[in-house]
């Protein structure tokens, strides 16, 4: 069962408080680990009371939660008039996304899942945010005629993803240039997976 990330209700929490919480935490993280941090070490760390710290945060996976948004920067791709343009922003996110620092998000995700806390939920709703940010740019590039219609926007988000990912953590090294330039011009010249035609059934399960 996963724990509530909830904020209660009433009077707003300091920024101070905010800041100094998720700072500690992010010091916590770095050093023991999720599992090896408690709420007891966030407090003192942070210079504040228990009590404070609970009424915010009821368990350590809302603390970390927030922890791994702050690092998660998610940024709109502006409209530049230009869908080559766009998508090579995109890359440029999905390149700062999976860079070593994230090596820390990873971990920390790993620990949570052990631990069936709220965390992986809280992280999945800022990697939707990213994705959504990314189906703006390829809705821009359909409607100006540089995309298909019916590309799969979802699938071809996976397969961009997960190249880097791979290249990053099971296979180190480095992604050229070029390789960036030719995986966007193959979007353009319409070499992207395609939604499944209307009534189309079937598929590999997930998991």
């Amino acid at each position: 069962m996963a724990k509530s990330t909830q904020r209660p209700v009433g009077r707003p929490r300091s920024e101070d408080v905010r800041d100094r919480v998720i700072g500690a935490a992010d010091e916590l993280l770095a050093e023991i680990g999720y599992l090896g941090m408690t709420m007891d070490e966030i407090a003192v760390r942070a210079k504040v009371s228990k009590k404070t710290l609970y009424r915010w945060w009821p368990h350590k996976a809302a603390v970390t939660a927030e922890v791994l948004v702050a690092r998660a920067d998610v940024r709109a791709v502006p409209d530049l008039g230009d869908t080559r343009a766009e998508l090579l922003v995109v890359f440029d996110h999905i390149d700062e996304f999976t860079r070593a620092r994230d090596t820390f998000t990873r971990l920390c995700l790993t620990e949570a899942a052990v631990d069936e806390s709220g965390v992986l939920r809280s992280f999945l709703d800022v990697v939707l945010r990213r994705r959504d940010q990314v189906r703006a740019v390829m809705q821009r590039g359909i409607a100006r005629g540089d995309l298909p219609a019916d590309i799969d926007a979802d699938a071809l988000l996976d397969l961009w993803n997960g190249f880097f990912v791979y290249r990053r953590s099971f296979r180190p090294a480095p992604v050229h240039d070029d390789t960036v330039r030719q995986l966007v011009d193959l979007a353009l010249a319409g070499q992207v997976p395609r939604l499944p035609a209307e009534g189309r059934t079937g598929g590999r399960p997930a998991g």
